[in-house]
């Protein structure tokens, strides 16, 4: 059974740690309709995904799943993320992305170089550097595991209490490879949690795929959310996403209540920047590393 925490708990716990697990985000069922729709629309991916040592992004969730429409749209996910970033009015900066890492192969045994990063928007060249200090938060990440997050399965490593540096990663964390409980990786702990819980933190966390870590055997699948004030530039243009939707006739199965919030989260034209807020910078264009 999910564990029982009142609203006002989550929210403690995110604003002293900025991090907080939310679990019972999503339904035994709907996580076994959402893995089968998944797959079938990896079987019609062109090119096909790798097999092992990578992850890939399967777009459209918004699209082909009304189970992935709902668990975007959960009430207290959502109330508890308007509530950390002081604002009702929020949007996604890209669409709903269906993120399946595959199951280490090569990778096993090695110690892969760099992936440290904070999220969007703190990314160094989107980013103005004179401003980690403000008070005021401007992203938080909402990732919701389809499948657990082990240990064995690559559970997102991060460093707790970082987003507190109000700093991009040193370089240190991204050289050499990382060995957790060694210098400079001492303090990394991988974030856990069950199949259908929200992974919900502050973007300024330090944080890193680790796909090294999947020895499992399987697949591991999440969908990732990057969640801002609805000023913040989107990080890359949503037009497509909604026209998918839109001809899709999804807005048609789901309720009201559901629908609303897609439009809002998904579809929704930025607003005007506050007089007092930092300049969000568009990304320099060049290939992503996974399709969102």
């Amino acid at each position: 059974m999910p564990q029982e925490k009142s609203f006002d708990a989550y929210l403690d716990e995110l604003k002293t740690h900025g991090f907080t697990v939310v679990e019972g985000v999503v339904q035994s069922e709907a996580l076994a309709r959402i893995r089968k729709a998944t797959y079938a629309q990896i079987a019609n991916l062109d090119p096909p995904p790798p097999a092992t040592d990578d992850r890939f992004g399967v777009p459209d969730g918004i699209a082909w799943s009304e189970d992935v429409c709902r668990a975007v749209t959960h009430p207290m996910a959502l109330a508890l993320i308007r509530a950390y970033l002081g604002t009702e009015e929020i949007h996604f900066c890209h669409q709903p992305a269906m993120t399946v890492l595959r199951p280490a192969k090569a990778l096993i045994g090695q110690y892969p170089e760099s992936g440290w990063h904070s999220d969007y928007p703190y990314h160094p060249d989107v980013y103005p550097d004179d401003r980690w200090e403000d008070e005021a938060v401007y992203g938080v990440q909402f990732n919701i595991c389809i499948d657990p997050f082990r240990r064995d399965n690559a559970g997102t490593q991060y460093v707790p209490g970082s987003h507190a540096n109000k700093r991009f990663p040193p370089r240190a964390l991204n050289e050499g490879g990382t060995r957790m409980g060694r210098p400079p990786h001492e303090a990394v702990q991988q974030m856990l949690a069950p199949a259908g819980a929200a992974l919900i933190y502050d973007s300024r966390m330090w944080h890193r795929a680790s796909p090294e870590l999947n020895v499992s055997g399987q697949d591991r699948l999440a969908i990732l959310n990057a969640v801002c004030p609805n000023w913040v530039r989107a990080m890359v243009d949503k037009k497509p996403g909604t026209e998918r939707f839109l001809s899709s006739g999804m807005s048609d199965q789901l309720p009201a209540s559901v629908c609303d919030e897609i439009n809002r989260l998904c579809h929704t034209p930025n607003q005007a920047a506050p007089a007092s807020a930092p300049v969000i910078l568009e990304k320099p264009a060049g290939p992503r590393r996974i399709a969102i």
